[in-house]
């Protein structure tokens, strides 16, 4: 699937739009790298893009208590987000779904909240 986003696509809970998070991609490496694929490249296989994304968050300086998120981590957090906001349609294209039982799967957070009693 080829899927172009939006810079001006945002997320009103975090104050964030996809320009400020490459604004802030460009500052960490110095504008020389950057994971993406353009009209000029082949599609990224699945692989290619988790690893690029760890050595991203390596690099970064971030660092977590516990084990660091992974891409899928952060995939459902973002379908979970985009969801509350837009819509469940919104965050499956924005995932780029053909089927909303895929991104029905990115949006369970398979018991890890709190259930209130």
């Amino acid at each position: 699937m080829m899927l172009a986003i939006a810079e001006t696509t945002r997320l009103e809970c975090l104050n964030l739009s996809l320009s400020d998070v490459l604004q802030r991609f460009k500052t960490l490496n110095d504008g020389e790298h950057h994971i993406v694929a353009d009209e000029k490249q082949n599609a990224l296989a699945r692989r290619t893009l988790s690893e690029a994304f760890m050595k991203a968050r390596r690099e970064s300086g971030l660092k977590w208590e516990s084990t660091a998120p992974s891409f899928h981590e952060i995939r459902s957090l973002s379908a979970r987000l985009y969801t509350e906001e837009k819509g469940k349609d919104y965050a499956q294209k924005l995932l780029g779904h053909k089927s909303a039982t895929m991104t029905d799967k990115y949006r369970d957070v398979r018991g890890s909240e709190w259930m209130e009693v």
